[in-house]
């Protein structure tokens, strides 16, 4: 007799619910969240712990929110403060988001908190403007957020995400990006950085392309910063582009058509509109009735 089958402890099934909203498709999570509550039952899977969970998840895929006032901020582990709020360098404001509606509110920054980012602004404020300029260019629905600090020297983290999807038609796709600059008093800075992106396509299917690149080099720190940094952000983007653009080719010529019939010989498809084949089918009907 076969041995029976252990239940879960409510531990587990915890944990096996927040690795499944933590592996949410893009743009997903809320469904994801509804249907993994189905399986675990509400009084598990809380508000307190989907809220915790969605935190997380919004932190880690870079999550926009709608600031009071104007603008968007991005949702990042360099922005988050230990008190639990998120700042928005821009508007020089704290946030308190609400992670499961994606909405905040927001309150004026203390004193520390504005001479900290007083200190690494000229640089910041440069680097922030040009990646805007650069993202209303090239990355349609993208959001911004540059962080500036100075300690050990003056490091800057620009933050890039956007979010595409039509639910509708089976498609949803995230990319998000960081890159930091430090200054170490020399007239050049390292830059460093790295891009993610997530497509998802579940028409008749569950199909999803997941990729991630670093970088690394170095951008003058005279004369326009932020021009530099954002030129030498569009030409490594550039080099992953081209990348996906050679996967999505290897996809198209080599996995997917080896999942599809051939066709014959001839590499002509079977014409079904020519007249000879109309009357082909026709006396193959026929026979068939004779018999």
């Amino acid at each position: 007799m076969a041995d029976e089958e252990e239940e879960l402890s409510p531990e587990q099934k915890l944990a096996l619910a927040k690795n499944f909203i933590l592996n949410s498709p893009p743009a997903q999570a809320k469904r994801v969240v509804e249907d993994v509550r189905t399986l675990v039952g509400a009084d598990l899977l809380t508000s307190s712990q989907e809220e915790a969970i969605l935190r997380a998840l919004n932190k880690e895929q870079y999550a926009a929110v709608d600031v009071p006032g104007g603008g968007k901020v991005l949702l990042t582990q360099h922005g988050e403060l230990p008190n639990g709020t998120f700042l928005d360098p821009s508007s020089k404001q704290c946030l308190t988001v609400n992670h499961t509606a994606l909405t905040c509110s927001a309150q004026p920054m203390d004193s520390a908190q504005l001479a900290e980012l007083a200190q690494a602004e000229p640089h910041r404020g440069s680097i922030d403007a040009a990646m805007r300029r650069h993202v209303d260019e090239w990355l349609p629905n993208g959001t911004v957020t540059t962080y500036g600090g100075a300690v050990g020297g003056v490091k800057i983290t620009c933050c890039v995400a956007s979010l595409a999807h039509d639910l509708s038609n089976y498609w949803a796709g995230r990319w998000w990006a960081e890159w930091t600059l430090q200054s170490g008093g020399g007239s050049m800075g390292a830059l460093t950085g790295k891009i993610k992106c997530n497509v998802h396509y579940f028409e008749d299917g569950n199909v999803q392309l997941e990729d991630e690149i670093k970088f690394q080099g170095e951008v003058p720190l005279g004369g326009d910063v932020g021009e530099a940094f954002a030129k030498q952000v569009k030409i490594w983007e550039t080099e992953f582009t081209a990348k996906l653009e050679d996967i999505y080719t290897s996809l198209s010529e080599q996995v997917l058509q080896s999942l599809r019939r051939r066709l014959p010989i001839t590499r002509t498809k079977f014409d079904w509109e020519k007249h000879t084949v109309a009357k082909l089918a026709m006396d193959l009907q026929n026979q068939a009735i004779q018999r």
